[in-house]
């Protein structure tokens, strides 16, 4: 049974319930995704496209384990090159803490993904009246939301949805732009006491949990900095280098 997650708790509560958008004809909307690019739902309806929504919170464990799946679709069904487009449209956070979630959650090549404090996700979730995480939905290109509630998901299932509406499966067609990158390298991974990182001088180092907040920062100094991870409980953690062209994270594992 999906779990609906307060807004105002960042995790552990819960309640049961079945998530859904209690509309059925969809809401135009313009957002800017993690990459600056911008969504508009009415130029891909105009287009004859239909649309599939993530409805997530970055703290939202379901929907962590859920965003593989969508990335898996997304990537199977043309990577929003053929008759659907995939975006995952985040509730409150932040542009890093979106990005932080999609670094650590949704692996390879994922969908666009729109933060919800920044890239103009929190209003869609208030026009959708979404209440629960994670709520996915699809809408025709005759404004229709055809499923209001795609639960229990998976790959198959959203694949059997996705092929009900007589979408097909095709390769990815979209190309990879260039953009400015942080050189960063850290080792070993998982860490134990300390952790290697190898960066640009400068260049910002933060170690984060999960829910996107900082443990350790630092600046690298040298090519080579040593991050002491012995007050750093065992988990999973996020290392973000960031310089004034660039910001890139990588997964780190602490073991003791």
């Amino acid at each position: 049974m999906k779990h609906i997650y307060a807004a105002l708790l960042t995790v552990g509560m819960s309640l049961s319930i079945a998530a859904q958008t209690p509309l059925t004809e969809a809401v135009d909307f313009n957002v800017t995704d993690l990459d600056g690019n911008e969504h508009t739902l009415s130029e891909y309806l105009d287009a004859g496209k239909y649309v599939c929504i993530d409805f997530f919170a970055y703290w939202c464990g379901p929907c962590a384990a859920h965003a593989p799946f969508f990335t898996e679709i997304y990537n199977t069904y043309g990577c929003n090159g053929g008759d659907v487009v995939f975006m995952s449209m985040e509730y409150e956070g932040s542009w890093d803490q979106t990005h932080d979630f999609e670094v650590a959650n949704a692996g390879e090549n994922p969908a666009p993904a729109i933060s919800g404090a920044e890239g103009g996700g929190l209003a869609v979730h208030g026009d959708y009246n979404i209440a629960a995480y994670p709520t996915f939905i699809l809408i025709d290109p005759e404004w229709n939301i055809v499923e209001q509630d795609i639960w229990p998901m998976n790959v198959e299932i959203l694949d059997e949805v996705l092929q009900s509406y007589g979408l097909q499966q095709m390769a990815c067609t979209s190309s990879i732009e260039d953009v400015a990158t942080v050189s960063i390298e850290a080792w070993p991974n998982p860490a134990n006491d300390a952790l290697q990182v190898e960066a640009k001088p400068g260049t910002r180092l933060s170690l984060l949990d999960l829910l996107g907040r900082e443990v350790i920062a630092t600046q690298a100094l040298h090519n080579r900095t040593v991050m002491d991870l012995t007050t750093v409980p065992e988990g999973s953690y996020l290392l973000r280098a960031h310089t004034s062209e660039a910001t890139e994270t990588r997964k780190v594992i602490v073991r003791h």
